[in-house]
Formats: C-alpha cells, structure tokens, sequence
C-alpha cells in the first residue's frame, strides 16, 4: 500500500480558465497508483490518502476513490489501471 501526503493546486490556478498547468494532480495521482503496483504486498495496486472535506467527492467522482473512514480515502487497484491508461 503506498500512501499519498498532499496534493494541492496552486493559489494562483483555482478556479482560473488560463492556468499555465492543468491535469498536474491527475498525473500525480495516476503515477502514485503506478507506484503502488510496483510492490510486493497484499495491498499492491492500492494508494490511500487523507482528503480536505470539500474534496471528497471531487476525488470519489474524477479519481475513483473510496472513502474508508473519516476523511481517509483510498484507490483500489482497478481505479488506479484506469487512470493509468486514461
């Protein structure tokens, strides 16, 4: 089981139409769940991660996540192949 710490988007590019990097927390997303295949587990293929309150349902709907308990999260090892190979 590989575990996320943070991942935010910058002041200067929420909510703006011409943000000079977009798709940033996708891909780092993505790569962490290619990360956690790489290990020799039980838990392979599976990121977990703590998530602010407002964006639970941001990650349940663009990043296939599932709430465990509170605002722990995680992403089982079919929603992590699909953002891979998006």
């Amino acid at each position: 089981m590989l575990i996320m710490d943070l991942v935010e988007i910058a002041p200067q590019n929420v909510g703006q139409k011409n943000k000079r990097y977009d798709y940033v927390a996708g891909c780092l997303i993505a790569f962490a769940c290619r990360e956690s295949f790489k290990l020799t587990s039980n838990y392979q293929g599976f990121l977990t991660f703590e998530s602010k309150t407002k964006l639970m349902a941001w990650y349940k709907t663009h990043y296939y996540a599932q709430v465990a308990m509170g605002q722990k999260m995680f992403i089982e090892p079919a929603g992590g192949h699909n953002l891979i190979f998006i």
